[in-house]
């Protein structure tokens, strides 16, 4: 419900079958972002306690733990944008005219949107040649290295869509 109720604040219709697919899409992301942190954290205690107890340890467990939190980062960076919980520094907004502040805000998220959009193209582009290459991952974990691009081309794709969407209802927002 506090979901739904943020994404009111966001000028999602939750009523149309696209905006109800976006939303569910969104909270997806959270959800995912969520498990994996907490897989991480049980993750590190195991191989914590296996090491204490005298059992080894998980020997794939460091680096699993970094991939994880690469991905889990990459997965809620949209779904937080999304809540319009995301870092974001206003202190020169503060300052600013209500006019000034609504051109500054659609400056920045149509920056943010080409930003995101041409990360996204840049990343399809390399993940395309390291799979051409057929290079791979070699630690303990073995893997196509192409694996490593795909949670930020689709954090980069969704946060794109989220930015432009946002200019989208700031500009006709301002235009009522």
């Amino acid at each position: 419900m506090a979901i739904q109720q943020a994404a009111i604040g966001t000028g999602v219709t939750i009523r149309s079958r696209p905006g109800r697919f976006y939303h569910q899409l969104m909270n997806a992301c959270g959800t995912l972002a969520a498990l994996l942190f907490g897989g991480m954290a049980l993750l590190v205690c195991a191989d914590v306690v296996m090491r204490n107890v005298g059992l080894g340890s998980i020997a794939w467990a460091v680096e699993a733990t970094e991939y994880i939190l690469m991905v889990a980062t990459f997965v809620a960076a949209p779904w937080l944008l999304y809540l319009n919980d995301h870092i974001r520094v206003d202190v020169v907004l503060r300052a600013l005219s209500a006019p000034m502040r609504r051109r500054l805000e659609l400056a920045t998220d149509l920056a943010c949107c080409v930003i995101c959009a041409v990360l996204a193209w840049q990343t399809i582009a390399v993940a395309h040649d390291t799979a051409a290459q057929g290079s791979l991952v070699f630690k303990v974990l073995v893997f196509p290295e192409w694996w490593l691009n795909l949670p930020m081309v689709f954090s980069c794709a969704l946060l794109a869509v989220e930015f432009a969407r946002r200019f989208i209802n700031l500009l006709t927002r301002e235009a009522h």
